[in-house]
């Protein structure tokens, strides 16, 4: 998708770096931003203010159209609100649902036919191939249009209408939750003219409301039309998602068995530990370090490493018998808006390893890649996978997160 400069984001970025540089002391010899000055600042700000693709190009609904959305959503809410009933909803409505118990929703909704897809982005569209052939004569030009369903883990039921002309996107949005005696609720109802849509090469539908003034105030919209393979699925939920790229380095750095020190793994444990409890780190706990032994186990479980390369490389303090690891704070991140990673591919190799492809989405940039990389990992007999190595593709990088250990902040 060809994008627009976003001159608020040069802007916002500008000034966040310049707070926290002047504002932190520094540890090291840091490059100064470039900062423009407050003529300059205050001039393309009311270029932002003056632009009309920054708005939202609300259109008229009729009372016909109106009556038709209602009726969908509010059909398929009570279509639904036997399963619904039957899960677990405390007294303030703070619906939290379960992946099994959407999924369970969303198959429900395509019994008859419907396009419907998981809001968590976790399970293919039901009933996908209507949406992509509308899509594909939407990409000629041709005057066409479409509908689907998603729900997602707060309960929300919403419904789209995409309707397109002369290459334009008309998209009808209704959303909707239930009350205590499961009725729909609607929350709202807008009829809209997209700045701009894709339909990528990968399968994303991709549409933004009105021009995004920064990635703060983002406007776009992003579901999976077209299927993973369930294997892509399944390594995703095992492997890489759990890792992500928030506080640590792992996916955005180079690394084999023979690199194994390029990847920072007192910042990694936090990952690892949820990885292999199911549960969050106990801050608390560990303020005094991470005891040897646990860490070590940990470790282990995931990477091809004997206890003198793990003590070695984790920074081992043998008087006290700990790891350092500082938990995660404002103060010893780097802020930045990550993105998601998605596994496109797999390759099984000749050693009996994988070649797991990933591909960061980056919603609020508009990309359904902002990077790519190679995580090389082996199945264990126990059914749990290590990691093998890392190689990113630098080459076409768009944007890539950037990483600094918690401990040289």
């Amino acid at each position: 998708m060809k994008r627009n400069k976003r001159l608020a984001l040069s802007v916002s970025a500008a000034l966040i770096m310049f707070l926290f540089v002047s504002g932190c002391t520094k540890t090291e010899k840091e490059e100064e931003p470039n900062l423009p000055d407050i003529d300059m600042m205050e001039e393309m700000q009311e270029k932002q203010e003056d632009n009309p693709d920054y708005e939202v190009k609300s259109m008229e609904m009729s009372t016909e159209e109106r009556a038709g959305i209602t009726g969908k959503l509010s059909s398929v809410m009570k279509k639904c609100s036997e399963i619904y009933s039957q899960i677990e909803i405390d007294e303030t409505l703070n619906t939290i649902l379960k992946e099994e118990e959407i999924h369970r929703l969303i198959e429900l909704i395509a019994r008859d036919g419907s396009s419907a897809v998981c809001g968590n982005r976790d399970d293919n569209m039901k009933n996908y191939k209507r949406v992509d052939e509308s899509l594909k004569l939407a990409e000629q030009g041709e005057k066409t249009e479409t509908d689907f369903y998603s729900v997602n883990k707060s309960g929300v039921f919403r419904y789209y209408r995409l309707q397109f002309e002369e290459g334009r996107l008309f998209v009808t949005f209704a959303s909707a939750v239930y009350n205590k005696s499961l009725e729909p609720v609607f929350q709202q109802m807008e009829k809209i003219l997209a700045y701009q849509w894709e339909y990528t090469e990968k399968g994303w539908l991709i549409w933004e409301k009105a021009l995004s003034r920064n990635q703060e105030m983002d406007m776009h919209i992003f579901y999976r039309i077209l299927p993973l393979d369930e294997k892509c699925r399944e390594l995703a939920e095992k492997c890489i998602i759990p890792v992500s790229y928030f506080g640590n380095n792992l996916f955005v750095t180079d690394w084999d068995q023979d690199n194994l020190g390029n990847v920072e793994l007192n910042d990694l444990f936090d990952s690892l530990y949820f990885m292999a409890t199911g549960e969050k780190i106990n801050k608390e706990r560990y303020e005094g370090g991470i005891p040897g032994e646990e860490f070590e186990s940990i470790v282990s479980r995931y990477f091809d490493m004997t206890t003198e390369q793990i003590r070695r490389f984790g920074a081992y303090n043998e008087e006290k018998g700990t790891y350092p690891w500082l938990a995660v704070s404002a103060w010893n991140r780097i802020p930045q808006i990550q993105p998601f990673p998605e596994v496109v591919k797999f390759e099984e190799n000749a050693d009996g390893t994988l070649s797991v492809y990933v591909e960061a989405v980056f919603v609020e940039e508009g990309r359904d890649c902002s990077f790519r990389h190679v995580v090389t990992i082996r199945e264990e007999e126990d059914g749990n996978y290590k990691f093998l190595g890392n190689k990113v593709d630098w080459e076409n990088v768009y944007r890539i997160p950037r990483y600094k250990a918690r401990r040289e902040f």
